[in-house]
């Protein structure tokens, strides 16, 4: 099963790389475990993922349109480059639960819960 169009698989890997590269900058600081110990770093990763994944989804969706012609039968196709989903969601609305998700991890790390 397809759960991409277009460049839309880049929603998981933001999200991915993200978060490793938060890992690494925690656990570098903090030392070993800290990533896993303490939850604002995950939150922090769903932030700056956040912010990428409106500014790439919104890019990409500006694309326009391209008019290509069969060379056998002559008929002009359109081909779609500015769709670009992730779960038949457009990719920059991805960072809207990614940001909630992040706002709800960061409040309860703050609040201790």
């Amino acid at each position: 099963m397809i759960v991409w169009s277009g460049q839309g698989y880049l929603v998981a890997a933001i999200v991915f790389v993200a978060s490793l590269i938060m890992n690494f900058v925690v656990d570098g600081i903090y030392g070993d475990g800290a990533y896993g110990d303490h939850s604002w770093g995950i939150a922090l990763a769903l932030l700056i993922s956040s912010a990428c994944i409106w500014v790439l989804g919104s890019t990409l969706q500006k694309k326009s349109d391209q008019v290509v012609i069969d060379k056998e039968t002559g008929r002009e196709m359109v081909i779609n480059r500015s769709n670009h989903s992730f779960f038949f969601i457009p990719m920059k609305f991805w960072a809207i639960p990614a940001f909630a998700g992040g706002i709800v991890i960061l409040g309860k790390a703050m609040l201790g819960l």
